[in-house]
């Protein structure tokens, strides 16, 4: 769940930069939309890691931090973006498929945008600093109460639905993961749209990932770590940036959760052509705890 509270980062850190510059409901159990990796059955061992697919019961209450962060050069000039959120998700309601209620509470959310030697440019959420209680109908629709029991504006519903709404949906961190034990060391090859799903980015026909590689590392009781490799591209106009990144993505055995995340790596931009027009580099990374 960690990853599905934010935007993308690329569309929060590059795009608005780069738009600047004028650059042209099932209810089973099991995980839908081809999310399942690519590889042969394993029989288990004393090795193999289980992961159960959880949702967080009444009561729960997850915490989390992200940070993204990007830095390239286009046309001679440094770019520099950062996004940044804290926040807490206190369950109210749920059942064996998801969380239907929920209190929200957003300490920060914010992003920074500098363009060569100008001012940094900051702009924090209306969503900062308060708390909602997030209710998802049998439609799937969402409604939400503010700090005072007062249905929230339509400006405040939007914001809710885009930086929390999957909060309310099956959780995608386990997206990935095959419905049997993993062997230690093993490699995963996901399927593209389940990452996508997992990394919380909307799919809009312009992004692709492939590349995909996750091999299972360590595991402990209370954490797995995955060595991660992936290369992210997305279409802007006549143009595409494209990151290959690496790292670990950390989830808990039981539950299946995301508990930490690092990925980063290099930016390059491309014209319709194929030629390199800026580079950079892009780091993501967040944690989150589920008691």
């Amino acid at each position: 769940m960690l990853i599905a509270h934010r935007t993308a980062p690329f569309v929060v850190c590059l795009a608005a930069l780069l738009a600047c510059k004028g650059a042209g409901k099932s209810e089973s159990t099991e995980q839908q939309g081809g999310g399942l990796p690519t590889v042969a059955p394993v029989a288990p061992t004393s090795s193999d890691v289980t992961f159960r697919k959880l949702v967080p019961k009444v009561g729960a209450k997850m915490k989390y931090t992200r940070r993204s962060s990007a830095k390239f050069t286009l046309s001679g000039k440094v770019h520099r973006s950062e996004a940044a959120a804290t926040a807490s998700v206190a369950v109210q309601g749920s059942d064996q498929f998801r969380i239907w209620k929920a209190e929200v509470d957003v300490t920060e959310l914010y992003a920074t945008e500098q363009e060569g030697t100008a001012a940094e440019k900051k702009t924090v959420s209306p969503l900062a600093g308060s708390k909602y209680v997030v209710t998802r109908a049998d439609d799937g629709s969402l409604s939400a109460l503010d700090s005072n029991g007062s249905k929230v504006a339509s400006s405040q519903m939007k914001l809710l639905k885009e930086e929390f709404g999957q909060v309310f949906e099956k959780n995608a961190d386990s997206e990935f993961l095959p419905d049997r034990p993993i062997k230690l060391g093993e490699k995963l090859v996901p399927a593209s749209d389940s990452v996508i799903k997992m990394l919380g980015v909307k799919d809009d026909g312009n992004i692709t990932i492939d590349g995909v590689e996750f091999i299972l590392k360590s595991a402990t009781g209370e954490r797995a770590s995955f060595d991660s490799s992936l290369t992210f591209t997305q279409k802007l106009g006549s143009i595409r940036l494209r990151a290959k990144l690496k790292g670990n993505i950390d989830l808990t055995p039981e539950g299946a959760w995301i508990v930490a995340l690092d990925l980063k790596g290099p930016i390059t931009i491309l014209d319709s052509g194929g030629n390199e027009k800026g580079s950079g580099d892009l780091s993501i990374s967040g944690s989150q705890t589920v008691n």
